[in-house]
């Protein structure tokens, strides 16, 4: 493990406890202080924890139950019958202590899930939120937007408005309309290109689409590993290839690697893509970490190969969400550690 982390802290972070950047809650001395704030979920008691409620039963505690059928097989978001009395015929109410509802629902409860007071803005009650109430209607609100949309556009002027289009089998990128005071509007002797909205499409077919444009797939694995890199910080370095049709993931550099490591696995006449996670310490004494995107092509390797990561590059990276600083290298001298050191800053 690298010597400025903690185990369980990412870069940046702290203990939410005592601000202390040397350790983490569960370790924290001051936890014992701070636990005796917390409200117990069982008897509703400050001073403890569900966990060490003295009036806990492990039995009854750590079993999962359905509120709808009773099993302790499944909870009730699995439950494969139909609800019944609203899903909470098993359900036990640590108001009243009943069973058959919930809190939200208690008859001895008056303020439902509005502890501190209140209701719902629509219809006044308390056992959901505004967002959630059966009464809402979306038609109060288009009604409002459509008042507010006349009053912006009812009294501005109106001339010639220009359309910009695009197209290769346009004769002219340009065209304009004519709009008058009547309302009748008279076009050119123009015909319009026909317009293909992608984000209309469904998120798998724009990703089928994104992959034929390129001419390149991503494979799973480039993904998962990419979030481990980035989450679990299990990796130092990812170093990708593109194999046939699709980019793959060639070498994962281990946390106790170093940049040297990782610019010694490139190769000196092939193309690659890379990720590698630097830490480093501000000026201000502060330790932080940045993710580097590094594309990879020396000037040794083929002209087609250059090519072909060139075209698919921003393809790839998008896959990758939390890339920070790109760098484009052609050799070893373009991404030494000192420039890498400067971009982080």
């Amino acid at each position: 493990m690298h010597p400025f982390r903690v185990a369980g802290m990412k870069p940046g972070e702290s203990c939410f406890i005592c601000k202390e950047h040397d350790h983490i809650a569960k370790d924290c001395p001051r936890k014992s202080e701070w636990e005796k704030n917390k409200i117990c979920l069982l008897c509703r008691r400050r001073g403890h924890s569900l966990k060490n409620c003295p009036n806990k039963d492990d039995e009854k505690v750590d079993k999962k139950l359905c509120y709808n059928c009773g099993e302790t097989s499944h909870s009730l978001a699995n439950c494969p019958y139909p609800l019944q009395d609203g899903g909470t015929k098993f359900a036990s109410c640590f108001i009243c202590k009943e069973q058959g509802h919930l809190s939200k629902n208690c008859p001895k409860s008056t303020h439902g899930i509005y502890p501190k007071g209140g209701c719902c803005k629509i219809c006044g009650g308390v056992t959901h939120l505004a967002k959630d109430c059966p009464n809402k209607t979306g038609k109060a609100s288009d009604g409002a937007f459509g008042r507010v949309k006349a009053f912006q556009f009812e009294d501005r002027p109106r001339g010639q408005v220009t359309k910009l289009s695009s197209g290769d089998d346009l004769e002219d990128d340009f065209m304009a309309e004519e709009v008058h005071e009547d309302g009748d509007a008279k076009l050119k002797k123009k015909k319009e290109p026909k317009v293909v909205n992608f984000r209309s499409l469904p998120i798998s077919f724009q990703d089928t689409m994104a992959n034929a444009v390129s001419g390149m797939a991503v494979q799973d694995e480039c993904k998962l590993k990419f979030l481990e890199l980035k989450a679990k910080r299990n990796y130092r370095f990812i170093i990708f290839k593109i194999d046939g049709q699709e980019v793959v993931v060639e070498k994962l550099g281990s946390p106790e690697e170093s940049y040297e490591d990782f610019s010694n696995s490139l190769p000196a006449d092939e193309c690659r893509y890379a990720v590698f996670d630097l830490d480093f310490i501000t000026n201000e004494n502060c330790q932080k970490s940045k993710i580097f995107f590094i594309a990879w092509s020396p000037e040794t390797s083929r002209v087609r190969m250059k090519m072909v990561y060139a075209s698919s590059k921003d393809r790839f990276k998008r896959e990758l969400d939390g890339i920070q600083v790109e760098l484009q290298a052609t050799d070893p001298s373009e991404m030494s550690f000192d420039i890498v050191k400067a971009r982080a800053y």
